[in-house]
């Protein structure tokens, strides 16, 4: 099994927004060897449920947000890949493993747009736009991981 986590500060707009983005589009595409998390580099939040806006983003989309509460990036998360919203978040998830074993990118490296980080809907208030950031890269970053870890569709 393939591990996945999304990251993002607080964890409850961006990166459970990219996971549940990315669940409904393995599912859609009958990918079954990804397992998907994501995790907040802050305490602020922790075992709170997604923030409203990405809850009526989500649920407008019909993806489902049960279950998903604001966990911490620990020291020994141990994901295949580690995909970071922005680049504050790829520094602080090097400071809190240092030694890090997944491969760490960037969401929007994984999208033709020409913005690098996705802006924290938290102060933007610009939930549908992040949820168009987020959606563009989720497919090609599946075709990443489909071929990177060798894994089969369908």
């Amino acid at each position: 099994m393939v591990t996945v986590a999304f990251v993002c500060l607080g964890n409850i707009c961006r990166s459970p927004m990219a996971e549940g983005i990315m669940k409904q589009r393995l599912q859609d595409r009958n990918i079954t060897g990804i397992r998907v998390k994501s995790r907040g580099t802050g305490k602020w939040n922790l075992g709170q449920p997604p923030h409203e806006g990405t809850q009526q983003i989500l649920q407008s989309q019909n993806i489902p947000t049960d279950g998903m509460i604001s966990e911490l990036f620990e020291p020994n998360d141990d994901f295949d890949y580690i995909i970071a919203m922005d680049q504050s978040n790829v520094e602080n998830i090097k400071k809190i493993n240092p030694s890090i074993k997944g491969k760490l990118f960037k969401l929007l490296e994984f999208s033709s747009m020409e913005e690098s980080d996705v802006p924290d809907p938290y102060y933007t208030n610009n939930f549908e736009g992040v949820f168009e950031m987020v959606q563009s890269a989720c497919d090609n970053l599946i075709d990443y991981i489909v071929k990177d870890a060798n894994l089969r569709e369908g």
